[in-house]
């Protein structure tokens, strides 16, 4: 059967997500945010390119994550790797706040450009290091990175409310899972859930650019290794 958002909505059902979450993904369409060059991927299970060497993270695994971070319409939510915007309009939907940091200048201003088209009020998009965020931008009930971590990031996580979540990927290429972190008065806490795959997370905190094309080699061959396992 040929991909269509039919098909797509379908497989995001299959993972039993909330009312609300699903709702999100049925207002936005994924092609809104991506290359039409690519039209043949907009609605497959599979990471996009998005230009700036970046790619999009697979629906399910998107999906996964959001669920985790247990968002109300009440929640300030902070996510860490724009891309294309397509996940912050998911939370913008979900969420009363939603502040995004972006490393690639190109990548932070298409997103916002598209939010703008799409009258998206409650999303704010800055370009910087994300990994350094500092007090200024206020704490949040949520965080999500987009971006592989080989430890937690706990810089971030002192920027959560009491009872909030850090939602990351956590690991080498070919063993990554999805992990949530809480700090419930004062008992910190991490939990690992469903396998996942990101590159490495950028920043001062994340991976050093410098070494990025060393690392991104060293992941590509961890990808392919990680899908002959499957």
């Amino acid at each position: 059967m040929k991909a269509s958002k039919k098909t797509y909505l379908d497989m995001l059902k299959k993972l039993k997500l909330s009312k609300s979450l699903m709702a999100a993904f049925e207002k936005f369409d994924r092609a809104q945010f991506l290359d039409p060059l690519f039209a043949e991927m907009f609605y497959l299970d599979e990471s996009v390119p998005i230009g700036a060497g970046e790619r999009t993270e697979k629906p399910s695994t998107l999906a996964q994550m959001l669920q985790h971070g247990n968002i109300t319409q009440k929640s300030r939510v902070l996510e860490i790797g724009t891309g294309s915007g397509y996940s912050a309009a998911i939370l913008s939907e979900i969420a009363h706040e939603v502040v995004s940091i972006e490393i690639r200048e190109e990548l932070a201003e298409r997103a916002k450009v598209r939010h703008e088209r799409l009258r998206i009020r409650n999303s704010r998009f800055f370009i910087g290091d994300g990994t350094d965020a500092d007090e200024s931008l206020g704490l949040f009930d949520a965080i999500f990175v987009w971006g592989a971590c080989f430890a937690r990031p706990l810089l971030l996580a002192s920027l959560l409310k009491p009872e909030g979540k850090l939602v990351f990927p956590m690991g080498p290429a070919h063993q990554q899972q999805i992990a949530v972190y809480s700090d419930d008065g004062g008992n910190p806490r991490t939990t690992f859930h469903e396998f996942c795959f990101f590159y490495p997370l950028q920043g001062k905190y994340g991976t050093e650019i410098m070494n990025r094309e060393t690392v991104m080699a060293n992941f590509s061959l961890d990808e392919e290794t990680a899908e002959h396992s499957e």
